[in-house]
């Protein structure tokens, strides 16, 4: 995993299906679920930065001679003890990237708390499990 080091916007071009791109705090995100987390996180002075760690998923190889590139995994948060990927809605390609990257995390021994929230009422429920985790770790 390494830091993607682009704070102010997004780092991928890739449209989002359906999402409606929006700037806020200076930082441009892919949709409107995306922009709801971040201020949510941030009204409970939760700290976290918008697409900044990359996950090298898949390393690049060579199969009969055919050069396969790696796959990456680029989630909208990741705090110290979490990751919050907001779908909206799922393509067809994101249940494998998802199930590839838990393997990832697994096989690292990386003990992140994962979230998929799916809508606005998710999102709630996702930050304030996050505070309730919090909490809980500063006793």
């Amino acid at each position: 995993m390494k830091k993607s080091g682009n704070k102010n916007h997004s780092t991928s071009n890739k449209k989002v299906k359906n999402a409606t791109p929006l700037e806020y705090d200076n930082i441009s995100f892919k949709s409107k679920l995306e922009m709801y987390c971040y201020k949510l996180f941030k009204e409970k002075s939760i700290p976290v930065e918008y697409e900044n760690v990359k996950f090298q998923i898949l390393e690049p190889f060579s199969y009969n001679g055919e050069k396969i590139r790696g796959m990456t995994f680029l989630p909208d948060f990741v705090g110290d003890t979490f990751i919050v990927e907001c779908k909206g809605f799922m393509n067809d390609a994101f249940p494998l990237r998802w199930k590839i990257f838990k393997h990832y995390l697994y096989i690292n021994k990386l003990r992140y708390t994962l979230y998929l929230p799916r809508n606005k009422k998710d999102v709630e429920t996702v930050v304030q499990k996050v505070v309730n985790n919090l909490k809980v770790r500063l006793l």
